[in-house]
């Protein structure tokens, strides 16, 4: 069983036009609606290919009520407790020169909603799942230490615990030392360095300034360049074969889900897994999570410790060398 915490929930509406043109009426070819947040998608990942998840979050009687209703008719399992403010309605517009996200801040959560909040996740733990993960932003009125105090919770009754979000909510994360894993894109692993990272020895370099945790690691993501993932003493480059993207929402994570549904492997199988998911994710509508039919890890090409001076956006080479 694997846990997700998404403290900020919401239903994404994704709307595909011809061609957005801003300050003008845009008609919409389609329209889907998900249930979302980054740790509901991880579930919804999850559940589609088989893993046992419990998605938990903070609900309202509305939009709450019918994210909840649309998570049960896909038959993925969530506990919340009641919020007072509306859970954010996302909108993403997809056009033929990519992807436009317009997303709300999130509801304001009070000190006695948040109590409740953590005693429930409390008692899922008591559970003994295999991962604890929280992902995604913080709605006003939750701290930035939210996740480095779920990491330690986590920690007392054994559980490992990963971790995938931005700005100072994975600042304070990173600082503390508490996660078992972190997964930052490129760029909010340069903000979180303070520098730019050009190759595969700067990521390593900054990537290993915050494992202080025995036994962690971070997997980078490089979107079309694959992942890194590094650890304590050793690090991977994988890289799928190019797809053609129709929409990069949720895709990093159909990553950390497919990283995490590798419960008895290796890191190596564990970063193939997350190319694999990714790189199906983004051949999907909207924020819709891949099936085992839409994953394919034969696609994938896995390096043990490729040279440090290698830059990032040279990486891809190496699938030219598959065998």
């Amino acid at each position: 069983m694997i846990l997700t915490v998404t403290a900020n929930p919401s239903i994404d509406v994704t709307l595909t036009v011809d061609t957005l043109v801003v300050g003008e009426v845009n008609r919409a070819t389609s329209v889907r609606r998900d249930p979302a947040g980054k740790g509901v998608n991880v579930s919804r990942a999850l559940a589609l290919n088989g893993v046992a998840t419990t998605a938990i979050l903070p609900a309202d009687a509305v939009n709450g009520y019918e994210l909840e209703r649309m998570l049960a008719a896909h038959s993925i399992t969530s506990v919340s407790t009641i919020i007072a403010q509306a859970i954010r309605t996302n909108i993403t517009v997809v056009d033929g020169l990519g992807t436009t996200k317009l997303n709300e801040p999130g509801p304001q959560v009070s000190a006695t909603e948040l109590a409740r909040l953590t005693a429930l996740i409390t008692e899922q733990l008591k559970l003994g799942p295999e991962w604890l993960v929280g992902s995604g932003s913080l709605p006003p009125g939750i701290p930035n230490h939210f996740y480095s105090d779920l990491a330690e919770l986590a920690a007392s009754f054994g559980v490992p615990f990963a971790v995938d979000t931005s700005g100072e909510a994975l600042e304070v994360t990173a600082a503390s030392g508490t996660a078992t894993l972190m997964k930052p894109n490129l760029e909010e692993l340069e903000e979180l360095s303070g520098r730019v990272l050009a190759t595969v020895g700067d990521v390593v370099d900054a990537a290993r300034h915050f494992l202080t945790l025995q036994g962690s690691a971070m997997l980078v993501s490089l979107d079309a360049d694959g992942a890194l993932l590094v650890s304590e003493n050793d690090f991977w480059w994988a890289g799928s074969e190019p797809v053609t993207p129709v929409s990069t929402v949720g895709a990093g994570d159909s990553a950390l889900a497919g990283y995490l549904s590798v419960t008895d492997g290796t890191f190596p199988a564990r970063l193939s897994a997350a190319v694999a998911w990714g790189a199906a994710a983004v051949q999907l509508p909207g924020s819709q999570a891949p099936s085992p039919a839409d994953i394919h890890p034969e696609t994938v090409r896995l390096i043990e410790t490729p040279p440090l001076t290698t830059p990032l956006g040279e990486l891809t080479l190496w699938l030219q060398a598959r065998p």
